[in-house]
Order: C-alpha cells, then sequence, then structure tokens
C-alpha cells in the first residue's frame, strides 16, 4: 500500500530589528508542532534591500516589529518589497488590528504579547497560506483544464490546503466547511450571530449534533448558543473551577475520550461519551460532544482551536466596533452639547455686546467728570474717562488710562488716603470722598462718589474676588471678569461756598446779636438813665454823659456796619510780610511754652490787619492740636516744647505744629498739602472756618495735612517785589 504523499515544508521569512531577534523567533516558529513543517529564514529589518528575492521564493513573510516604534517604521518598505507574498504582522497590541486591516499589503495580524502568541502566528500563516495557494490552484485549474480539453483528457484533481495539523494531502470536508464559513463569521454584526454561526460550523463541520458555546457570566459558564439538536435547559452552568475554566485560562483545547472514566467533566448531556472544548478568547469556550467514546483526535481539537481563535478574532473586532461606534455617539453628543453651549454663548456674547455698547454710550454722555475702573491684581487701575473729565481738567485719556486710580485721584504724601481709597473699591463699596482738583477754571471742589458695577450675576465686587482677574483691557475682553465701577466728580463748588457765605453770615448775625446785648444797648441804657436824671435836676453834666454814651453807640453802629459788611470784600490791601505778622499774632494768642520758628519769609498784597487775624486762629489751631496730642500721650516727661513754624511755599505760606522733640528742620518737607488737591479745611475740628472765610475775600485757597503734626497750607498767594527785589 502506498502512503500519500507528504507535504513540502512551509517556507517563511522571519523579519526582525535584530538578527539575534530574528533567529529566536524563526526557532521559536520552527518548533511550533501544529501544521505543516516550516523552513524560516531569519533576516534583519536592515536586510529590507534584499527582501525582495527572498520573499519570491518563500510562502510568507513575517514582520515580528511594532509599526509605531522605530524598529517598525520599515513597514510600507517591507510591505512593498514583499509583492504578491503574503505578509503577517506580528506585533504588539499597541498596534490594534483595526490599523492592520486599514493597512494594504498586510494579509494577517498576531498579537505578540500573549503565551500562546507564536501557535497563533502558525495558524495565522496557514491561513492566509491557504488563501493565496488557492487563488493560483485556481489558475493552476484553468491552464490544466484548458490542457486537457486540447487533449482530451481529464485534469487531475487539485491538491487542497489543509487546516493546521493536516499532513495529508488529500480533501478534507471538515476544513474545507470551517474555511467556506471564514467570510460569514467575519461579516457577524453582533455577538450572538457570532456565536450562533461559531455553534453551527462547529457543528457542521465535525459532523456532531451536540455542539453549544458557554459564555462566563457572574464568575460561571453559562449556555449561550447551541445547536438545533441540544436543548439549553438540559445544559448545565458550570463553575469555573474544573477542566473547562483551564481550557478557558490556558487558551489550548481539550478532549477528554472518555467521560465514564474521565473525572474532570461531568456528563453535561445524557448519553455523551465524549467531548471537545476550545476557548474562545476570555469570553467562553465552544463544546462538541458525541455519543461514542474517542470521537476526537488532535486534528478535531486542532482545527476546533483555531476556529475558536478566529471567532475571538472577530469578537475583537466587534468589540473595537463597538467602543469605536460608542465613542462616536458620545462624540457627537458632545458635540452636540459642544454646539448647544457655542450657541447660547453667542447668544450671551451679543446680549453682552449689546448691553457694553448701551453701556459705553451711557458712560461717554455722564456730564460729569467719570472714570471707569477696573481691579486688577488687586489694584484698582483706570479703564477709561469720558469727554466731560478730558473737557474739565484739560487731560490727555492716553495719560491717564491704565493708570492706578488712587495715584490720579490722591495726591502725593497722603499713602493713607490711598490706601482707604483702595481698600474702598477693592472692597465694592459705594463711598462719597471730598478732593479739590486743578481745572481750566481754576482749583475747584469735588465729590468723588464710588459706584461700583454689578456682576453678570447680579452681584457686586467683593474683597476676595477683586483682583481675580488678569485681563488687560476690559473694554476689549469680552470674557473679562474683573470687578469694575466708576468713579463720579461731583462738582460742589458753588454748593460749598454758598455753606460758607451762609455760615459767614450767620456768624455775622451772632456777632451782631452779641454786639447789639452787650455793646449797644449799655450805652442806650446810660443814656436814657442820664436823661432822666438831666430831666430830673436839670444839671447839664448829665448831659455830657449822653453825648458820651451816644458816641459810644455811634462806635458801636458802625462796627456793626463794618461786620455785617466783612468777607465779602478787601477794602484795602498792602505789602506784608508773614513774619512780621506771625510774630504779631503770636505775641495775642495764648500759646504756653510752645516755640515759634519762621522759614522762608514771604511778602504778599493783604489786608494787614485781616491777615494779622487769620494768623491768629491759625497759630491758636496749631498749638491746641499739637497741645491736645500731647495730653492724649499721657503724663510723662517730653523731649522738649511744642513748636510752631511759619514758612513760605511755592504759592502761599505753611504753618505747621510740631510734638515736643520733632525733627523741625523737616518741617512741609513731607506733609505739606499739594495745590489744587487738598482736602476741605471745614469740619477737620481745628476751627479754621474763620481762616478760610478770609482767605476767601483775598482769593486764597486753605488746606490740611496731618501725618507728624499738623499743616495749614495757604495757597493761591501771589508774591510781591517790595524795593525792586
Amino acid at each position: 500500500m502506498t502512503s500519500s504523499p507528504r507535504s513540502p515544508p512551509r517556507t517563511v521569512c522571519y523579519l526582525a530589528e535584530t538578527d539575534a531577534t530574528a533567529r529566536e523567533g524563526a526557532a521559536a516558529l520552527e518548533r511550533v508542532p501544529s501544521g505543516p513543517e516550516r523552513s524560516v529564514q531569519p533576516l534583519t529589518t536592515d536586510a529590507v534591500d534584499g527582501l525582495a528575492g527572498w520573499a519570491a521564493e518563500v510562502d510568507c513573510v513575517v514582520f515580528a516589529e511594532t509599526p509605531t516604534t522605530a524598529a517598525g517604521a520599515t513597514l510600507l518598505e517591507v510591505v512593498e518589497a514583499c509583492g504578491e507574498t503574503p505578509l503577517v504582522l506580528f506585533s504588539e497590541s499597541s498596534y490594534a488590528p483595526t490599523a492592520a486591516r486599514s493597512t494594504d499589503g498586510i494579509d494577517g495580524y498576531v498579537r505578540r504579547d500573549t503565551d500562546d502568541a507564536v501557535a497563533h502566528l502558525a495558524d495565522e500563516i496557514e491561513w492566509v497560506c491557504h488563501g493565496a495557494n488557492e487563488a493560483d490552484a485556481d489558475e493552476t485549474e484553468g491552464d490544466a483544464n484548458a490542457a486537457a480539453a486540447g487533449t482530451g483528457e481529464a485534469s487531475p484533481d487539485p491538491t487542497p490546503i489543509a487546516m493546521p495539523g493536516d499532513h495529508p494531502a488529500t480533501t478534507d470536508p471538515s476544513a474545507e466547511r470551517f474555511l467556506e464559513s471564514v467570510p460569514d463569521l467575519a461579516a457577524s454584526p453582533d455577538r450572538d450571530h457570532l456565536f450562533e454561526l461559531l455553534v453551527e460550523t462547529a457543528s457542521d463541520a465535525l459532523e456532531r449534533d451536540y455542539c453549544w458555546l458557554s459564555t462566563v457570566h457572574f464568575g460561571d459558564l453559562t449556555p449561550r448558543a447551541t445547536a438545533p439538536d441540544v436543548s439549553a435547559d438540559a445544559l448545565e452552568t458550570h463553575p469555573r473551577d474544573g477542566v473547562l475554566d483551564e481550557c478557558l485560562r490556558s487558551g489550548d483545547p481539550v478532549r477528554i475520550d472518555d467521560l465514564a472514566t474521565d473525572d474532570r467533566l461531568d456528563p453535561p448531556l445524557e448519553g455523551v461519551s465524549s467531548v471537545c472544548c476550545a476557548p474562545v478568547s476570555d469570553v467562553g469556550v465552544l463544546l462538541v460532544a458525541a455519543e461514542e467514546p474517542a470521537a476526537f483526535d488532535e486534528r478535531d481539537a486542532e482545527r476546533l482551536a483555531a476556529w475558536g481563535r478566529f471567532g475571538a478574532a472577530v469578537l475583537e473586532r466587534l468589540e473595537t466596533e463597538t467602543r469605536l461606534r460608542n465613542d462616536r455617539n458620545r462624540l457627537r453628543q458632545a458635540r452636540d452639547r459642544l454646539e448647544s453651549e457655542r450657541d447660547d454663548l453667542e447668544a450671551d456674547r451679543a446680549e453682552l455686546e449689546a448691553e457694553l455698547d448701551r453701556d459705553r454710550t451711557l458712560f461717554a454722555n455722564v456730564p460729569e467728570p467719570t472714570i471707569r475702573y477696573e481691579i486688577e491684581d488687586g489694584r484698582p487701575i483706570v479703564r477709561d474717562v469720558n469727554d466731560a473729565f478730558t473737557a474739565v481738567f484739560d487731560t490727555d485719556p492716553e495719560s491717564v488710562v491704565d493708570r492706578p486710580v488712587d495715584e490720579e485721584t490722591v495726591p502725593p504724601g497722603l499713602e493713607h488716603r490711598r490706601a482707604a481709597l483702595t481698600d474702598a473699591l477693592c472692597a465694592g463699596e459705594r463711598r462719597q470722598l471730598v478732593s479739590r482738583r486743578e481745572t481750566v477754571d481754576g482749583v475747584r471742589e469735588f465729590c468723588l462718589t464710588l459706584v461700583p458695577l454689578e456682576a453678570a450675576d447680579g452681584t457686586a465686587p467683593d474683597a476676595e474676588s477683586a483682583g481675580a482677574g488678569t485681563d488687560a483691557d476690559a473694554g476689549t475682553d469680552d470674557g473679562a471678569d474683573n470687578p469694575e465701577g466708576l468713579v463720579v466728580y461731583s462738582d460742589v463748588t458753588e454748593a460749598n461756598r454758598r455753606e460758607r457765605e451762609l455760615a459767614a453770615a450767620e456768624d455775622r448775625l451772632e456777632t451782631i446779636a452779641e454786639l447789639i446785648a452787650e455793646d449797644v444797648r449799655t450805652p442806650l441804657n446810660v443814656a436814657r438813665g442820664y436823661l432822666e436824671l438831666a430831666e430830673a435836676t436839670g444839671d447839664a453834666e448829665h448831659f455830657a454823659e449822653i453825648e458820651a454814651a451816644q458816641e459810644r453807640l455811634l462806635e458801636r453802629v458802625e462796627q456793626l456796619d463794618a461786620i455785617a459788611r466783612r468777607d465779602e470784600v478787601v477794602a484795602e490791601t498792602e505789602p506784608v510780610a508773614i513774619h512780621d505778622v506771625a510774630r504779631r499774632a503770636w505775641v495775642a494768642v495764648e500759646t504756653g511754652d510752645a516755640r515759634l520758628v519762621t522759614g522762608e519769609n514771604l511778602v504778599l498784597e493783604a489786608d494787614k490787619a485781616r491777615l494779622r487775624e487769620l494768623f491768629e486762629h491759625l497759630l491758636r489751631a496749631a498749638v491746641e492740636s499739637v497741645a491736645d496730642e500731647d495730653g492724649a500721650n499721657g503724663p510723662g516727661p517730653t523731649n522738649g516744647s511744642p513748636v510752631v513754624t511759619v514758612s513760605a511755599a511755592d504759592d502761599g505760606f505753611l504753618v505747621t505744629g510740631h510734638r515736643p522733640g520733632a525733627d523741625v528742620s523737616r518741617a512741609g518737607a513731607e506733609t505739606t498739602p499739594v495745590a489744587g488737591r487738598l482736602t476741605a479745611a471745614d469740619g477737620t475740628g481745628f476751627g479754621l472756618g474763620p481762616v478760610e472765610r478770609i482767605a476767601d475775600a483775598h482769593g486764597w485757597t486753605v488746606g490740611v495735612a496731618e501725618e507728624e503734626g499738623t499743616t495749614v497750607a495757604v495757597r493761591g498767594v501771589e508774591r510781591t517785589d517790595v524795593d525792586g527785589s
């Protein structure tokens, strides 16, 4: 009896980065027991140029590198060199099967990072080589048939390609049925269809009625798909602690030839004597049973295992498609949500832009000078000024914008007021402050109103949120959320002047009332008394007393008239030196142990008497303020006596009270009030109302500064040249 001829060895070219890796991989592939013998030639990726010659002589080429790595960067060159020779990619799992399928020229794909990767590679080589040889066989068969037709002889049957592990070259219906079902299995739309086709094909190919697939469910293997002759109700759920779990974990097929003598598995069905099972990935186990013992051989087990691996590949594809579909749906939902949010944001932006335009129009049309500020990094910054601001203060907006509000509003030397203003702005407080400032019409008094603007949520900024933003210009950044507000300048010069005039008139009326009560009624009473005596006695001396009383009364009336006209105009002025007036006023004031120190002198035009009265008030206020501070410090020794200095300034003069021990040489150096921005003297507590009235009568201004003492500055004074000096 003649034995069947053996299949020739399968020739494979194994391509890897290094020679050692290539040789090791080639040797491992040759050692795989299943399938035909193999002759594997190792090559390195450096030899890609010579691969074309090798590829034409071998059945298959294996590229054992991952395309996403530097070693696998030559994949496209390998594909081109292989030509018509099948190419199997043997790579890490980081390069997904979907990526391999999308690359033209790759005929097979096997993951390299699994325990039985080399065995899977051998099976994959057989699959791809079968497809190539089948096409070649079809062409050869056509040529043979054509030749036979010409000679009248029948062509011999083509030699089929065996399944992995098939050595005889005879036709195998079982393998053919498996191979014919591959396209249908690969096209499975879902898991259920895949599982049913796995069972149906295995049952048909192995010609067994008892076939089913059990999948892992809550830790047990539960029947999922069955052949028509198997009732799912007749099958039991198997725990994962026996031979089926071993099959699932190892990835190798298991044959039980006689269930009666093999206690690894209880008979799953009545009348069943032998079982063959193979894993389907880590999802489940495909089982085929027969009534007779030893119904399955090694070839059946290998084919069932190959069928399970192919099902696992399709299952991975389905899972990948499901994952991609879910990801796509999530991305679509996210896209729709983002589009909706974008539309909402665009609508909000349009609304905010319209509101911003309205605010800008209102801001530009505010009749009072106004600053718009923004809190940036904890400090209010000027962002814009309206037309009224530039017109009243004759200021270029570019010189004001982006400057700190406190520097633009509060003069140097008043750091405590700057800090108070900054704190109020950052805290979002609505407050009013008093300030004086130089305008195109001269020095004017203003009431500064701090108006914090509400945020988008209707809340005003607070101290914690102030400074949270970092945008440079809220006017151009629609997304800026820095707290904003306005500083509005209201000119109160005329109102304050009217108040001062009213106060002066009230003072004059009080003075007149006092004089009438004391200096007018007394002479009248005296004259009336002497008149009664004269009538009674006829003595001429009484008439002389009456005349004297009338003269005194006339003098008082003239004084009343002068008082009534006081503060309206300065009747007569003359050059006066402030040192001389200060010394004369010092003598007339109760000064205690205080000392008077005069600095630079100043000669000015003034009503000498009224200027002396002004100095008396100033010196008295300076001495009293220093005395009050000294007393507030409590009893104890002091370093010297209080000092009051009088000195000239750039456009006026200063009167400063110094505490005992103060550095008099620095008088006015740091505490000098700045012209045009002085705090109103009214309400300071130093009794300077008469001082301001006298100053107003001369056209001067008065201001107060308090740091290391009390300094009163009289500004707007013109120097007078005396004797051509």
